[in-house]
């Protein structure tokens, strides 16, 4: 099942960011570049379980 997820301009360009940075190092090490929905992938599957909510409600990914 896909599901579109709308981001903000400013969540956009910090997706953007990220990827080049961990692209350029890829490359330096003679691996493939990865894209912005690859790279959105991986932060899901490897963050989501550390979301938590606070006694305040607030929302926070947490280090396990």
């Amino acid at each position: 099942m896909a599901i579109t997820v709308r981001m903000n301009d400013k969540e956009q360009e910090m997706l953007r960011k990220k990827c080049i940075e961990l692209n350029k190092q890829l490359i330096n090490r003679n691996l493939m570049p990865i894209k912005e929905s690859e790279l959105v992938h991986i932060i899901l599957e490897q963050c989501i379980n550390n979301v938590e909510l606070s006694a305040s409600g607030i929302l926070k990914v947490t280090e396990q």
